[in-house]
Parts: C-alpha cells; sequence; structure tokens
C-alpha cells in the first residue's frame, strides 16, 4: 500500500490485540551477513528484548519488516558486484520466514565473535513484509493491456485507476518489481492497503477513542469552552 496508508499502525495494533512481542525492522538497514550493516538475526533480538528476554514469548511473536520493496532486485543482468543489502538481504531472510534454529546474539550493538548467542526457533514467529512499491501499478497495468487477437474484447485494458490496480496486485507482479520468486513464494498472502480519501482522513481526525479533535474538544472543555467544529473545517485541516 502507498505510504501513509498505515501498514506499520495495522501490524502494531494487531500485536497489541494479540498481547504478542512486535518488532519492526527497515529491511534498508539490513546487510547480508558478514558485511556492515544490521544481520537479518538483529531483528530476533529486537522480538526478544520486547519479550522482556522471554525466548518461549519470542518465539510466538510478530516481527513487521518494512520498506521491502527498496531491497529489490535492481535489474535482471548479471553483475560483478555483490548485492549485498538487496537480493543478499531476501535470500539472508528465506531461512528464518520458512523457520529454522537461528543464532541470535542477545544484545544489538558492535558485532563481536565472543558475543553471547542464543538459539531461536522462528517457525511459529509470525513475519508481516511492508512496502509502497512505487511502479508497482505500471506492471499491473501492462499485464491489463496485453492485446489479444480477433474480436476478444476481454483483452483491452481494464484497469484505470490505482485503487483497483493495488487491489489487483498478484505475486508475479512482486517478483517482476524485484523480489526473488523464493522469497515471493513463502509469503502466504498478499494484502493490498487502499490509498486514503478525504472522508477517510476526517474519520482518523474524529472517530478512534484517543483522535486528535475529541483531545482539543475536551482540553477546551477544561477552562469552560465548547469547542466546535464544522464539517467543512474538518475537511479543511
Amino acid at each position: 500500500g502507498p505510504t501513509g496508508v498505515g501498514k506499520t499502525l495495522l501490524a502494531k495494533t494487531l500485536a497489541k490485540s494479540l498481547k504478542l512481542p512486535f518488532a519492526i525492522a527497515d529491511a534498508t538497514s539490513l546487510t547480508e551477513a558478514g558485511y556492515v550493516g544490521d544481520d537479518v538475526e538483529t531483528i530476533i533480538t529486537r522480538l526478544i528484548d520486547d519479550a522482556g528476554g522471554d525466548i518461549s514469548l519470542a518465539e510466538k511473536g510478530i516481527i513487521y519488516i518494512d520498506e521491502i520493496d527498496k531491497i529489490a532486485r535492481k535489474n535482471n543482468g548479471m553483475s560483478i558486484t555483490r548485492d549485498v543489502s538487496g537480493e543478499g538481504v531476501q535470500q539472508a531472510l528465506l531461512k528464518i520466514i520458512e523457520g529454522t534454529e537461528a543464532s541470535v546474539p542477545l544484545s544489538l550493538g558492535r558485532k563481536n565473535p565472543n558475543q553471547e548467542m542464543v538459539k531461536v526457533n522462528t517457525s511459529n514467529i509470525l513475519f508481516i513484509i511492508g512496502g509502497a512499491f512505487p511502479g508497482i501499478e505500471e506492471i499491473v497495468r501492462k499485464r491489463y493491456s496485453s492485446k489479444g487477437m480477433g474480436f476478444d474484447e476481454s483483452s483491452s485494458i481494464k484497469i484505470l485507476n490505482d485503487h483497483e490496480v493495488y487491489l489487483d496486485i498478484k505475486a508475479d507482479d512482486i517478483t517482476k518489481y524485484g523480489l526473488i520468486p523464493e522469497f515471493v513464494g513463502r509469503i502466504g498472502n498478499i494484502a493490498p492497503l487502499e490509498p486514503l480519501e478525504l472522508k477517510d482522513m476526517v474519520n482518523i481526525l474524529t472517530k478512534p477513542k484517543n483522535a486528535v479533535i475529541k483531545q482539543y474538544i475536551h482540553m477546551f472543555d477544561m477552562d469552560g469552552v465548547n469547542l466546535e467544529f464544522t464539517d467543512k473545517a474538518l475537511k479543511e485541516l
């Protein structure tokens, strides 16, 4: 889904509702093991931290990996240099997503061969992987715009707006975008989120329990002032 649509919040709320430990990782900061940057295993270290050091609780936690589109393979050609922060990270993530006994450092920070490691089974950790995937719309549109032969009208372009494009993203489109097939194959479900519209923005301002408009009304009420917002004012905001 597009930026600002609430992908991270959705995953965070899920973990909070289920009372499970939760860790967010940014795919752009990860590198293949042995290179400068965060190893894939450090994500699990963050999950253990959130579980208060309880390994068995961490093994049932939720990990959200954000900005996954930023580590897409840059091109399909062969390269003389290793893509350690792109395809290399995807390869490194394969094993822990599928489920493995990972050796995880107990503390974040500088890599040290003598640091204390702990075994964590990742089989029951839920991995949620998100990204904005700018430009994937064109890949989907291309799929629909391939012309057929004869009198079949169904071969004409069906998708016009971005909403429908996002709702029709398939695994093949993500592979064409630059994620390796083995990685996409381990992700069971694709959940496209639609861009927020004006009415959604107004609902965010007014409906939730801790909505900002409700807070201002309450703050003014404490001083004996009755604060009201018109629909037009909310839309302007």
